[in-house]
């Protein structure tokens, strides 16, 4: 007998990449039950891991385990699992505050979460977005798409640059993401030497195209985070993004 009888809530959901961008394969289809106290006690956990304390906590919750952690989906996947994981338990209202452009008056109103929409995935153009020959150099260069681990190993490769060269007047965040995102360089995989001097001389122009088309394919999966919310008092239509704040986890909604 299956226990997902056992749970209040369970609701199954489609992945925005349908789970065809992994070495493994992933269920299209993902089911989750709503969180229990453990898991918001285990959220509140200091951690210098965040991302992955939420990614076991998402992983728990899902009735079928993937064979890709939850840690090493794309962002957008991840972040697509963690709205639909706050819905399942706290529903899908959520309070925005916001001023009308139009009439100036301040906004106090229940988004849902569930209006966000999916952005529509195409295979052949997210491949696409993966490989890239460069413009002035002429390399081709394949990335890899962000994940949650990738993020929270950004800022300890940060500080790793930073120590090793502490008086290089660069921008050691952008240099971390470019180490971590980048697959091979003409099919080679480089060794972390190799791909620092490969990084080093890249031409503005290069280095431009690369920054472009990793933010693209970092984008390219997950929710469109605007929200539409009428103006209550002169009835506009006001836009805005969705934000992650402190009434995700701890709606007073509820």
């Amino acid at each position: 007998m299956s226990d997902t009888k056992t749970f209040t809530i369970a609701e199954t959901y489609k992945l925005p990449s349908g789970g065809l961008i992994y070495e493994k394969p992933v269920a299209e289809n993902i089911t989750l039950k709503s969180m229990t106290a453990r898991h918001e006690m285990q959220r509140l956990n200091a951690t210098n891991m965040p991302l992955k304390t939420l990614a076991d906590i998402i992983e728990d919750c899902m009735i079928d385990k993937p064979a890709t952690h939850v840690y090493d989906l794309a962002v957008g996947d991840y972040e697509f699992l963690l709205h639909k994981l706050r819905i399942v338990t706290y529903g899908s209202g959520y309070k925005v505050n916001l001023i009308c452009p139009y009439c100036e008056e301040s906004i106090e109103a229940i988004a849902q979460l569930d209006d966000l929409e999916v952005k529509p995935f195409n295979r052949e153009e997210f491949e696409t977005l993966r490989t890239i020959t460069l413009p002035s150099c002429g390399k081709t260069v394949t990335l890899k798409v962000q994940t949650p681990r990738m993020l929270d190993n950004l800022e300890t490769k940060t500080k790793e640059l930073k120590k090793k060269a502490p008086d290089a007047k660069i921008h050691f965040e952008t240099f971390a993401q470019l180490l971590l995102a980048i697959d091979t360089v003409d099919d080679q995989k480089l060794n972390s030497v190799e791909l620092e001097f490969f990084i080093n001389d890249l031409s503005a122009r290069d280095l431009n195209k690369l920054m472009n088309t990793i933010d693209k394919l970092n984008n390219y999966i997950g929710l469109n985070n605007r929200f539409i919310i009428p103006c209550p008092s002169c009835g506009e239509p006001v836009s805005t993004f969705f934000r992650f704040g402190p009434e995700f986890f701890r709606p007073t909604t509820d």
